[in-house]
């Protein structure tokens, strides 16, 4: 797991990184409606959120089925 840096840091923070990039795009779309006074600003924040985590989710679960499947175990 030494060769693939990558690997190894999205196996171990995978999904705490998932979940700061959702509390980003949803604080992002919080500060938008604020600032803005455009309320559907923070709706999209929220459905871009939530789709994004669902994305980034995937994408973490789909890494640890490669790793699991065909890098040797030590």
């Amino acid at each position: 797991m030494n060769d693939y840096p990558m690997l190894h840091f999205l196996m171990h923070w995978g999904k705490l990184a998932s979940a700061c990039l959702a509390l980003a795009v949803l604080a992002a779309g919080l500060w938008a409606a604020l600032s803005s006074g455009q309320w559907l600003w923070a709706i999209a924040g929220a459905a871009v959120a939530v789709v994004g985590y669902a994305l980034a989710m995937s994408y973490v679960e789909l890494i640890r089925v490669i790793v699991d499947m065909l890098l040797p175990k030590p």
